[in-house]
């Protein structure tokens, strides 16, 4: 039983670094076409907390002998896709706010279905779930305010 739990916290762990790298890299990409400064700077808080997040997953990580990976390519292909078409049609800062808050809602979506699917996982893997659901909500009604 041991073993299974490390390996679902592995694949908790690697997920929600996968994720936060991805929300790193996105939101780095979009940042320098908002025209609103306070959208910015808000932008760059959020950017900062997924650095953070990122940083304590890949801390747990190594804790289980495991080295954070980054999503591939393939991966990102799809969000990249879809932020590259949106951005073709609407740079504006509302369709900005729209897909950031798309991107956090799904985030959620998948962090809760995953704790729901693996109810094993240890205290700090759950904890650092549920952290990261906090400051993806959190992110959705910050970002409201720029619809």
């Amino acid at each position: 039983m041991e073993n299974k739990n490390k390996t679902q916290d592995e694949e908790m762990l690697t997920d929600i670094y996968k994720n936060c790298r991805m929300g790193t890299e996105s939101t780095a990409k979009l940042m320098p076409d908002v025209k609103n400064d306070g959208m910015r700077r808000v932008m760059g808080e959020q950017l900062k907390s997924y650095q953070g997040f990122s940083a304590r997953a890949a801390e747990l990580l190594a804790q289980h002998g495991t080295a954070p990976h980054d999503a591939t390519f393939f991966e990102k292909l799809p969000a990249e896709m879809g932020m590259a078409f949106s951005r073709m049609t609407d740079t504006s800062d509302q369709k900005t706010a729209q897909m950031m808050i798309n991107g956090f809602v799904m985030g959620v979506t998948e962090l809760k279905k995953q704790l729901a699917d693996t109810p094993d996982v240890s205290e700090q893997t759950a904890c650092l779930a549920a952290d990261m659901i906090q400051f993806q909500l959190g992110a959705i009604n910050d970002m409201k305010q720029f619809l």
